[in-house]
């Protein structure tokens, strides 16, 4: 009797802690934030859901640095974690140093950069969780290799400035979100600063939507 007890306040417990809704593959909805990618100031040049999903994302936007902007060049794997979620990381699935895909269906780096496929992974309860992934295309000077565990605030590339414009029509880092349960959602911010949220991934919506 007293063990079923116990039992009974941890699963409270849990419950309010996380507000837990187990699934088995995210059992407490963990998720975060994906930050700009940017050092600076930019803007959202083409908005989610309208913009073409080429790398199998919940959805896609492109991002620039706002005019008049300086620097920023640097792009980073910046996702924060939500309650209770208390750490991320990156796991580099694709497109790094050692491996890289060209970000254009032409095969041609010079075409418009390169694209990197990032791992988040949340930590709770003593656990690191895949909760979902992000691609970002149009990038160059990776710096990463595949299989790399990176922080939650990574510079892992630079933005591609230099391209023939065949399958890009002005400098930027096209984003897309994967949520591994349900979907991502997605703000169209604009502008926005460096510490503003873009998407977000993990969770349970059971729909494509902007972020609350």
């Amino acid at each position: 009797m007293l063990a079923g007890m116990k039992r009974l306040v941890l699963l409270a417990t849990l419950g309010m802690a996380g507000q837990a809704l187990a699934d088995g593959t995210n059992p407490y909805h963990l998720e975060a934030n994906v930050v700009s990618p940017f050092d600076y100031t930019g803007v959202v040049t083409s908005p989610a859901p309208y913009h073409h999903v080429v790398f199998g994302g919940d959805t896609a936007f492109d991002v620039a640095l706002q005019s008049g902007s300086t620097g920023g060049t640097n792009v980073w794997f910046d996702v924060r974690p939500l309650s209770p979620a208390t750490a991320i990381r990156g796991v580099v699935l694709s497109g790094g140093a050692n491996a890289p895909v060209p970000a254009c269906a032409s095969g041609n780096y010079y075409d418009g950069g390169y694209v990197v496929q990032i791992e988040v992974q949340a930590y709770y309860n003593g656990t690191w969780t895949p909760i979902g992934w992000v691609k970002y295309a149009h990038v160059d000077n990776i710096n990463v290799s595949n299989g790399a565990v990176i922080s939650n605030s990574y510079r892992f590339a630079s933005a591609t400035w230099q391209y023939n414009g065949s399958c890009s029509t002005a400098p930027h880092v096209h984003i897309e979100p994967y949520n591994y349960r349900h979907y991502a959602c997605y703000t169209n911010l604009s502008p926005f600063a460096y510490y503003d949220t873009l998407a977000r991934v993990g969770g349970g919506r059971l729909a494509l939507q902007q972020c609350p």
